[in-house]
């Protein structure tokens, strides 16, 4: 086992006399280096903390930290006080001693700090930096380079290394000793130390908190109390870094409620998330976890019984057990008749019903009918699970790649594309009945049935097949460029393709009906058409409107960030989320916003929306219900990885895949 170790640097006074108007940073530092050192909580096994020391005596203490390292040691270099981009945008962090006139021989360059990581032998590298921005330039000159970002990130790149910054743009400049704009009170550092101080940065409730565990708590809470500051993350790293134990960790409250439910079904649905929390909690975790599904094998109902003792005979032994954990083991009720009449209360909003374990990433969107859903895993399959129990029906390995995209159903087949061909699955048995591919290019992510024809786009050109035998109607050539999605609008198949432009061709009479250009890379699906509209997004941030029967665009609304993922409209409403961690409310007649919700990673799926909740998944790892009213959050399931899966709501019941190797069903808000 490495070591831990870390350096915290603070810097609360100044010299310069335009440095010392500004805000200084909060006395966090020491705060920090608490709970780091805390033996129950981080554990580290050295901090030193520096505080208002100068330019030389910090450069000299970080070449010592990061020199004579292991590979394996973990180490934590801590920045907080104001970074200086020069006149070349070179970034520098200013010391006790820095004068903004001679940046370079009092201050501590960015590039050094950088150097200095680069030569450390630890592939466990971590970089804080808790600062305001400012051009350490007049604001005129600020003004004309165009450039209010610092690209930190740009600025330390490397292996094995994790840089967390508070903000990445200038907040203010100078002129002689005045000051332009204002460096606000960062919050940034103590939203840090409460998530590891009180255990609520452990999102997933394994015990443990991991550096994406505790940029993503902090990210949501800063962004909630300063909207307009938005930390941001880069790392290049080998698996995940434990900081921290999560010292007040209890079973998930939903677990608790399942366990003490009267309802055979309910507890049921504990066993596979106390299974998760045997594989992957901490030691003490795993031993709870281990006592709950023992108690389990000796439930009145045989299916739950069954299913504990399995995975107790099938997952690993927790040999040595953790001392107690705080918080009690809820009692359990016994199963009961209930009275004459009564009905049980079901599931909350958000509790999981069961999860279906795949070979590898759930990236697909999955598709319900008639009790089954059809999902596609980046292991190469396509699956039908039973929507009621999470039961296996039957799995059919394509080979072909990653399956990624939405299973169609029609007349007993499901369609779905991988790689360069599309397949047709008979729904009961499994069986592959025809594929078809003209081995040119990659097919088209979506597929569009009418009646008896299948449209399918290959390359740049739209193929028809008969649905049932995949015999080839016809193929039209249409556009330049490969085509990535086809959706259906009764007879009349409209594409996308990476050429930057949307046409709508006749599916029957082999004709073009007409195009229209909508630059980088347009995005949509059968859930952004409504009332002869299609929404379309694209990387630019942009969502068009478009008329289907003429391809004019209706409205145009930028969200200032890449939209990834199709639109989806529900009662006058557009839902699109982009890649600046954003979900939009747009009015569906007029394009202009209704709210918008903060997560906290990029928003790449589709939103499904039912009742009064819309639901998406984000890369931070969570699927959301938001009040689709009000754009406030009803609640959030975490999964164990980035959620890329647009997901789908039939009867109640929420379907999503995540990067966790899972098929989720989670009951869905009303």
């Amino acid at each position: 086992m490495g070591r831990k170790l870390a350096l915290l640097i603070a810097n609360y006074t100044y010299e310069d006399e335009g440095l010392r108007r500004l805000t200084a940073p909060a006395h966090d530092a020491e705060a920090l280096a608490e709970v780091l050192r805390d033996p129950d909580i981080a554990a580290f096994d050295e901090v030193t903390v520096l505080v208002d020391e100068p330019h030389h005596r910090i450069g000299q203490a970080i070449g010592e930290f990061f020199s004579d390292r292991r590979h394996d040691d973990l180490t934590l270099l801590y920045f907080t006080g104001h970074g200086l981009k020069d006149d070349e945008g070179q970034l520098h962090l200013a010391t006790a001693d820095t004068r903004r006139d001679n940046l370079l021989f009092t201050s501590l360059p960015a590039e050094r700090i950088d150097r200095a990581m680069t030569a450390c032998m630890s592939r466990r590298q971590v970089l804080i930096l808790d600062c305001c921005y400012s051009g350490a330039f007049p604001a005129a000159r600020l003004a004309t380079k165009g450039d209010t970002d610092v690209r930190t990130l740009d600025k330390f790149h490397g292996r094995g290394r994790t840089v967390l910054t508070a903000s990445d743009a200038t907040q203010y400049s100078f002129e002689g000793d005045r000051v332009s704009g204002s460096a606000p009170q960062s919050v940034f550092t103590r939203h840090l130390v409460q998530g590891l101080r009180d255990g609520s940065a452990d999102l997933d409730g394994d015990g443990d908190i991991t550096l994406d565990e505790l940029y993503a708590y902090v990210h949501e809470r800063v962004v909630a109390e300063l909207p307009r500051q938005r930390p941001k993350k880069q790392e290049n790293v080998e698996g995940r870094i434990v900081i921290a134990r999560n010292v007040n960790w209890a079973l998930p409250a939903q677990i608790q409620l399942a366990l003490s439910s009267p309802i055979a079904t309910v507890r049921l649905g504990a066993v596979e998330p106390l299974a998760h929390l045997r594989r992957h909690g901490n030691a003490a975790v795993r031993h709870r976890a281990q006592e709950e599904l023992r108690r389990l094998t000796e439930d009145d109902s045989r299916s739950v019984s069954r299913a504990a003792a399995a995975h107790l005979r099938d997952g690993p032994a927790v040999e040595d057990p953790a001392p107690p954990v705080p918080a009690p083991t809820p009692a359990r009720v016994k199963a009961v008749p209930a009275p004459a009449g009564a009905v049980p209360p079901p599931p909350a909003a958000g509790t999981r019903l069961w999860s279906f374990q795949t070979d590898n990433c759930v990236r697909s969107a999955p598709t319900v009918v008639d009790g089954v859903v059809y999902v596609g895993g980046d292991g190469g399959s396509l699956h039908a699970v039973d929507a009621a129990t999470g039961q296996r029906r039957w799995s059919r390995a394509l080979d072909a790649g990653p399956v990624r995209s939405t299973p169609a159903v029609h007349g007993g087949l499901v369609y779905a594309t991988a790689g360069r061909s599309l397949y047709a699955t008979d729904t009961d048995t499994g069986q592959g009945r025809w594929d078809f591919g003209e081995r040119r290019a990659d097919v088209s992510a979506t597929v569009g049935v009418v009646a008896d024809r299948v449209c399918v786009a290959n390359s740049g050109t739209l193929f028809v097949l008969d649905a049932e035998t995949g015999t080839k109607h016809w193929g039209y050539a249409v556009g330049m460029t490969p085509h990535r999605w086809v959706v259906m609008d009764g007879p009349l198949a409209i594409v996308g393709n990476t050429g930057n432009h949307v046409y709508a061709v006749d599916a029957y009479a082999q004709r073009r009906k007409w195009g229209t250009r909508v630059a980088d890379s347009p995005v949509s699906g059968p859930s952004a058409l409504s009332d002869g509209v299609l929404h379309v997004g694209n990387q630019r941030g942009e969502v068009h409107a478009l008329d289907t029967s003429n391809g004019q665009r209706i409205w145009r609304h930028d969200t200032g960030s890449a939209v990834r993922s199709a639109p989806t409209v529900a009662d006058g409403t557009v839902y699109v989320g982009n890649d600046d961690e954003r979900l939009y409310a747009l009015d569906a007649a007029t394009g202009e916003v209704k709210w918008r919700f903060t997560a906290m990673g990029p928003v790449r799926t589709t939103p499904a929306v039912t009742g009064t909740a819309v639901h998406f998944g984000s890369d931070d790892g969570n699927v959301y219900a938001v009040d689709v009213t009000t754009g406030r959050e009803r609640w959030r399931f975490p999964t164990g990885g980035p959620v890329v899966s647009s997901p789908v709501v039939a009867d109640g019941v929420l379907y999503v895949g995540s990067d966790d190797t899972r098929l989720h069903a989670v009951v869905a808000a009303d």
